[in-house]
Formats: C-alpha cells, structure tokens, sequence
C-alpha cells in the first residue's frame, strides 16, 4: 500500500512538483482559470500578429514612400508636359499660320506658273519660228558660201598658172610644172587606190611640181576654197602623201583662201591667202 505523501510547507509542495509533473499540470489547471490558461498561446498568437502589422507597417511605409516617390515623378511629368503642351500648342498656331501663307504663296505660284506656262507656250512658238528661220538663212548662208567657194575654185582652175605662180612666189620655187588629171587618174592606179579616195584625189583642186631653193624638185598639193575648214588640211595633207608615195619624192600640202576657221592644226601646210584677189 503506497504510503501517503506528506506536505509540511510549501518546500515539500515545490519538490514533489518537480518530482510529479502531472501534479503540476493538474495544480495549474485548478488554480489556473480557462482564459489564463490560454493566454500563453494567445500571447505567442499576438506577437505573430504584432510582427506581421509591424512587417506591414513597415511595407505599407516603404509603399507609401514609393508612392510618394512615384507621386512627386508624375508631378515634375505632368508639370513637364503641361509645359510641352504649352510649347506645342504655339507651334501648332505658328505651323497654321504659315500654312495659310503657304497656301496663299501657293495659289500666287500656282498662277504664275499657269502665267509662266502661257508665256513658255507663246516662246516656245516663237523660239520654233527663229529656229525655222535661222535654219532657212544658215542654209542659204552655207549654200552661199558653198557657191562662193565652187566659184572661187572653178576660178583657181581657170587659172592654173597664176594660182600655182602665187604659190611659188610665196614658197620661193621656180620651175613650176602644173600637173594634168591624166597623171592624177595614172597615180591613182598605181596605188590602187578604192573608188571614194581615188574620186577625191583626182579631183585635186591643183598638184604642180616645183625646184626648192636647195634646187630640189617637189610635188605640191592643193586645196582651194573660200573660207578654209579642217577638212580642207586633211585632204591636202593626204593628197601630198598619196603624191609622195606614188612618186617617192618629197610632197607638200598647201591650202587656198579668203578666211580660215579657228583652232585648225597647220603642221606641214602651208596658207595661200587669196583675199587680196
């Protein structure tokens, strides 16, 4: 039979507290009520919660910062567009008031052009006619001074001996020898020379042959015209050659006329000046 325990003073109480434990959790129970018994856990729950409104707090703190924050940005943004919206709304004036004087200018230039097209119209008319006629003088002008030069050399040929004379007595030659088309025609074919060149080199206006100062015997070719083209040097440059291969003596080219174009090459041809005739 288990002996009974016995409590002297509130010494024993405490030791077989610590020996009984379910004694103390019954002795809490009875002098304990139920709201106290829970406070512990009630209280451990209210801390959680304290730290959790104390983390919100601060959250809600750093939201409200980053609120504030964001706020003053939208504040300094709308201030800066308030100002763009100013900016753009002179512009958008100024833009309308040069788009009526552009329009206006427009309509001036849409009429001046309609003017100026009438006028270019009416000159391009006029410049048609000028062309029409400068073109009808120019050709009775060219034809004029083809007629002219077709005289001259029929004249020239005429005249052989005072031509070729004038030649000599310019060039200092003597003994001077007018050569006939026969001989022309004869050169021709010993070069064997195609029909177009062979026509223009019988066609000469005059070949003579002549003894230089040295004493030397030469061939002369020579091109008449009234007013001297390039076209003149280049036969007479190339007549001279065919005589000196055809020969193979020394041949020269000589040009005859009133007047001579600008800018020509005279290498190795010589100018007879007839104005004087």
């Amino acid at each position: 039979m288990t002996q009974p325990t016995v409590i002297n003073d509130i010494t024993d109480l405490y030791h077989i507290l610590e020996l009984q434990p379910h004694w103390r959790e019954a002795l809490r129970n009875q002098l304990l009520s139920a709201e106290l018994l829970a406070m512990p856990e009630q209280l451990a729950q209210l801390t959680v919660k304290v730290d959790q409104l104390i983390e919100t707090v601060a959250e809600n703190s750093r939201q409200i910062a980053e609120n504030s924050r964001q706020i003053a940005e939208l504040r300094r943004l709308a201030a800066d567009n308030s100002r763009q919206i100013e900016e753009n709304s002179r512009q958008i004036a100024e833009l309308r008031h040069l788009t009526a004087d552009n329009s206006r200018q427009i309509e001036e230039n849409s009429r001046l052009i309609a003017e100026n097209s009438l006028l270019v119209a009416e000159n391009s008319r006029e410049i048609a006619e000028l062309r029409r006629v400068t073109e009808n003088q120019t050709y009775r002008m060219n034809r004029m001074e083809s007629d002219s030069g077709e005289l001259k050399g029929m004249l020239a040929e005429a005249r052989p001996e005072r031509t070729a004379r004038e030649i000599a007595d310019l060039l200092e030659l003597t003994e001077v020898s007018i050569t006939n088309r026969e001989a022309l025609y004869r050169f021709a074919g010993q070069l064997g020379l195609p029909y177009n060149i062979r026509r223009s080199f019988t066609r000469t206006d005059l070949v003579f042959q002549a003894k230089d100062s040295s004493g030397s015997v030469n061939w002369y070719a020579v091109e008449i015209s009234w007013t001297t083209a390039p076209r003149d040097l280049e036969r007479a440059r190339r007549n001279a050659g065919l005589l000196q291969e055809a020969t193979g003596m020394p041949a020269y080219a000589v040009v005859c006329g009133h007047r001579y174009e600008e800018g020509m090459d005279w290498n190795g041809v010589h100018w007879l000046d007839l104005s004087d005739d």
